[in-house]
């Protein structure tokens, strides 16, 4: 049966037991070429057949293994044939499987396979007890060599799921960045358009480049979002949400836990009404940021504030933090994520700074309003 859509289907190997079947099947008729009872290959068909079909169908293929194994039982002047070790192929899948009755399907297989291969076959005392062992040793080859098949397939799977969980991301990542740039700049283009096509005086042939040049930018935008929306489709077939104002409280109220797991004493407040999904986004990012830099440069124990708020000119982000004695110099911590801050900020407007604010440090970020307040 194929999974639902959108999710992985599990990583198997399904022809492991029908393979390993139809080579004991194979032996079991170079073996028993010539022997004087005709109809052994029936009994063998049966036990093979069954081992081969004890992933697929576990039950259905213990039941025929045991079946054909127990035959030999019942049937009297015959010497059992190898197709016993078929029982070795149903214990190997159980455990590959990891089935809750594989202990007790692991003990009925070894008490039956001992009285038929054993006990009903060995004669010699000294050949009987080297047989059992030899019996013995092919169950735990059986059992560890499934459990490192079910390992494996653990491993795989896991792998499978790891990267596609980094494939959605980048996808995810690589949506909002051209909905953060290249969709607000043709949404903001086009608002421009228009609210120039307003001035009294304009000459006819500006006029017409003008609505040309707005409807292009609509229409232009209008696509890319179309284009982004399936882009931004994931293996489940939903589309993630663009980020908003709850996504940005959500994502001030997991970083002000995660300080306070940390050990710092947090101040966090959004005092906002409106905000566009790209400056949602920035912002989250912007957060995340300068939770980093106080979780690596400040002094745990101590105060920190994420502060954000609209001043009725620009929303500003305030994030502010006493310095750890290790960095109380006069030179603020830099790297690629501060440098990534400022050009997520500039892609909208906006701008940062990182500054010394008595014992600790302050990075107050900036963005104007957008479309939003148009």
């Amino acid at each position: 049966m194929a999974p639902p859509e959108g999710e992985l289907e599990p990583v198997s190997n399904r022809w492991l037991e029908p393979i390993l079947a139809g080579g004991v099947f194979f032996a079991c008729l170079m073996i028993n070429l010539g022997e004087s009872w005709n109809y052994m290959w029936v009994i063998d068909l049966v036990t093979c057949v069954g081992a081969g079909l004890s992933y697929r169908w576990p039950k259905r293929g213990a039941i025929a293994v045991a079946v054909g194994v127990f035959s030999w039982l019942v049937i009297p002047g015959v010497v059992p044939s190898m197709s016993g070790l078929a029982l070795l192929v149903n214990v190997m899948a159980a455990f590959r499987q990891n089935l809750r009755w594989k202990i007790p399907l692991t003990v009925a297989s070894a008490v039956l396979g001992y009285v038929v291969m054993v006990s009903r076959s060995i004669q010699s005392a000294e050949t009987h007890w080297v047989t059992a062992a030899v019996l013995v040793l092919l169950f735990a080859l059986a059992i560890g060599s499934g459990e490192l098949g079910r390992r494996w397939q653990r491993l795989v799977q896991l792998e499978r799921e790891r990267g596609n969980a980094e494939l959605d991301a980048f996808r995810l990542e690589l949506a909002r960045d051209l909905h953060d740039t290249v969709a607000q700049t043709l949404s903001s283009t086009a608002m421009r358009a228009h609210l120039a096509l307003a001035e009294p005086g304009l000459p006819d042939q500006f006029r017409a480049d003008l609505e040309w040049m707005a409807q292009e930018c609509r229409a232009s935008a209008h696509d890319l979002r179309e284009l982004l929306g399936r882009l931004r489709q994931g293996p489940s077939g939903s589309a993630q949400p663009l980020a908003n104002l709850d996504t940005l409280r959500a994502t001030v109220a997991d970083q002000a836990e995660r300080l306070r797991a940390a050990g710092f004493r947090v101040e966090a407040e959004v005092e906002i009404e409106r905000l566009s999904a790209a400056r949602a986004q920035a912002l989250s990012a912007v957060t995340v940021e300068a939770v980093n830099n106080i979780v690596r440069h400040a002094q745990p124990g101590t105060a920190c504030g994420l502060r954000l708020k609209d001043d009725g000119s620009d929303v500003v982000a305030r994030f502010t933090n006493v310095a750890a004695p290790a960095t109380n110099g006069l030179t603020p911590p830099a790297g690629m994520g501060l440098t990534g801050v400022r050009e997520r900020l500039a892609l909208l407007g906006g701008h940062c700074t990182y500054r010394r604010d008595g014992r600790g440090w302050e990075l107050l970020a900036r963005l104007p309003h957008g479309v939003e307040y148009v």
